[in-house]
């Protein structure tokens, strides 16, 4: 390629890591969710080394601390709803569970109630509904979203009057 000084080398980048948020020639964000996945388990292990039993109340601290931001950062911009992506990080977070002592022989589900947890895929969706919420609730939707309220009728205003 030639540019104003002469001819100049591109160099190509596998992945950039940019504002936290690890981008792939593609374009997808499966490969930041694979290296959140990555260290959300060594912080795991990190966990398991330190401390010899877990109990409920430590597992809430530790979690929320330590595993939880590391799971969610950008969620909004990176979530894909790609199901390969989702399990990863839901596999994190069932094994993340599993470290709480009497609760590794439950089903995942029983774990979540019994920790006060929620599935990532609905803490995902939660967030969502408050961010557009907050969207349209402050005025900044009409940035993002184009709203006729005028037209409620899709297209079936002619027939307002009585037959």
């Amino acid at each position: 390629m030639r540019g104003e000084k002469g001819p100049e080398d591109i160099t190509r980048i596998d992945a950039k890591k940019d504002l936290g948020i690890w981008l792939s020639p593609s374009m997808s964000f499966s490969l930041h969710l694979e290296k959140s996945a990555q260290k959300v388990s060594a912080v795991l292990r990190m966990i398991r080394r330190t401390f010899s039993r877990i109990i409920r109340t430590n597992f809430q601290i530790l979690y929320g601390a330590y595993v939880r931001p590391l799971l969610e950062y950008a969620n909004p911009v990176v979530y894909s709803g790609r199901t390969k992506d989702v399990i990863l990080i839901e596999r994190v977070q069932r094994a993340a569970t599993k470290m709480v002592a009497g609760l590794k022989s439950m089903d995942y589900e029983t774990r979540l109630a019994v920790l006060d947890l929620f599935p990532l895929e609905y803490r995902r969706f939660r967030g969502d509904l408050i961010l557009t919420y907050a969207l349209f609730e402050q005025g900044l939707a009409n940035r993002f979203f184009t709203v006729d309220p005028a037209n409620t009728r899709r297209g079936h205003g002619k027939h307002t009057a009585p037959r």
